[in-house]
């Protein structure tokens, strides 16, 4: 079996990569592909999938100032295509293509993670709802 293609993401990738977030229970994304779409393809976002044939089996979202600071919003591999090295990919070119020093990762995945090499630090995430906004 060959390796998946890396690619910009592109509007055709759009219903493969709401799959992989559907899998993961990940609604604020399926709930509307336009919104969706947009925030995968905005300025200063590199988003990315990995394609084997037309299927998108994995997919990074990084977001960038393109000199220093780099952050991974979203990185998901289809449960069949995992062990195989992609995420790995997925996070190289990322990084390669976003710019940047340094890819900064929160995650619930520790393990996976710290056998590539990386620290820990400890974070936290702050939802619209929680600060008393509108969603």
């Amino acid at each position: 079996m060959t390796q998946p293609s890396i690619e910009p993401f592109a509007r055709g990738h759009l219903k493969g990569l709401l799959a992989l977030v559907a899998a993961e229970g990940w609604s604020e994304y399926s709930e509307d592909r336009e919104r969706t779409y947009a925030a995968l393809s905005a300025p200063g976002v590199t988003t990315l999938v990995a394609c084997s044939g037309s299927r998108v089996v994995g997919a990074i979202q990084v977001q960038s100032d393109g000199l220093i600071q780099a952050h991974v919003s979203m990185l998901l591999i289809e449960s069949g295509a995992r062990g195989k090295g992609l995420g790995s990919r997925l996070l190289s070119e990322g990084l390669r293509r976003a710019g940047g020093l340094r890819l900064d990762i929160r995650t619930r995945t520790v393990g996976y993670y710290e056998r590539l090499g990386a620290s820990s630090s400890l974070g936290f995430r702050l939802t619209r709802e929680d600060l008393g906004l509108p969603r």
